[in-house]
C-alpha cells in the first residue's frame, strides 16, 4: 500500500528525464512537472523539447542530445548537475526499437549499434557519470525504463529484447552495489505502450503513455518504492512465469 506522503516530500525534487521529446518520456516529464517536481528534459527533437518546456513552468530546462554519442554524455551530465545542483533523480526513458527479423535486407551493424548504445550503453554511462553527484545528495532515485520483453522476449526485435534484458540486469547489479546508500534504483516494466515507436503495432491493446506515467508516480509516492514496477497487463507476468514459464515464453516467441 502506498503512503499518503506528498510527492514534494516523498520524491526527489529535480529529475533528469531522457527521451522526453515524445511518447512515454514526454508523459513522464509532464506528470512529474504537474506533481510539483522540477524536470530537466532531454531528447532528440529540439522543437518538441522547446514546446514541452513552454508547456509547464516546472520543466526548467531542455537539451537535445544524441545518446549514441557516449563520449559526450559524461560532460553533458556534469553540466546539468552544475546548472541544477539539486538534481537527484534520473528517469532513463530514451529508447530505439527495430521490430523485425535479423535477415531483413537493410538491417545492419549501424542499426544494431544504435539500438544497443541508446537502450543500454547510454543509461549505464550517464549513471556512471552522475553517480558521485547523486550519492552526495540527501536522497536520490534512478529509474530505468525496461520492458516486459526483457523478461519474456519475442521473436521479432531480438536486439531490442537483448538491450532491455541487459538494462534489467544492470539495474539489479547497481541496486546491489548501492545497497545501504541514499540512492534508490527502480526498474519500470511496462507492456506495449502507445507511442511513436510502436505505431502500427498492437492495435487497441497498447497502454496509453499517460497511464504508465501515472503508475510510475504512484510507485514513487511510496516511502519505499518497489525495485520493479510492473505496469498494466505486465503485472501478471511474474506470476505467470512462476506457474508456467515454458508455456509463457513459447507464446511470446511465436
Amino acid at each position: 500500500m502506498h503512503s499518503n506522503t506528498s510527492l514534494a516530500t516523498a520524491m526527489p525534487r529535480v529529475w533528469l528525464v531522457t527521451g522526453a521529446s515524445s511518447g512515454l518520456g514526454r508523459a513522464i516529464a509532464l506528470q512529474l512537472a504537474e506533481s510539483g517536481q522540477q524536470v530537466i528534459a532531454w531528447g532528440r527533437d529540439p522543437a518538441r523539447l522547446a514546446e514541452l518546456q513552454s508547456s509547464h513552468p516546472n520543466i526548467v530546462a531542455s537539451a537535445s542530445h544524441d545518446l549514441s554519442r557516449l563520449g559526450s554524455l559524461e560532460q553533458a551530465g556534469l553540466d546539468a548537475a552544475r546548472q541544477w545542483p539539486g538534481l537527484n533523480g534520473i528517469v532513463h526513458c530514451a529508447g530505439i526499437q527495430h521490430e523485425l527479423l535479423l535477415e531483413i535486407p537493410g538491417y545492419g551493424a549501424g542499426d544494431i549499434e544504435a539500438e544497443l548504445l541508446v537502450n543500454l550503453a547510454a543509461p549505464i554511462e550517464l549513471t556512471r557519470a552522475l553517480l558521485p553527484h547523486l550519492q552526495a545528495r540527501a536522497s536520490a532515485h534512478i529509474v530505468f525504463v525496461s520492458s516486459a520483453l526483457a523478461h519474456v522476449p519475442k521473436k521479432r526485435s531480438a536486439t531490442y529484447n537483448a538491450s532491455k534484458a541487459g538494462l534489467s540486469a544492470f539495474a539489479c547489479s547497481l541496486r546491489a552495489q548501492l545497497r545501504g546508500s541514499r540512492v534508490q534504483v527502480s526498474e519500470l516494466i511496462p507492456p506495449l505502450v502507445d507511442t511513436p515507436m510502436t505505431a502500427g503495432r498492437g492495435g487497441k491493446h497498447k497502454l496509453p503513455p499517460e497511464a504508465v506515467a501515472r503508475s510510475l508516480l504512484r510507485a514513487l509516492r511510496s516511502r519505499r518504492p518497489a525495485t520493479q514496477i510492473w505496469v498494466g497487463p505486465a503485472r501478471w507476468l511474474p506470476w505467470l512465469l512462476r506457474l508456467a514459464p515454458t508455456t509463457i515464453k513459447q507464446v511470446f516467441l511465436r
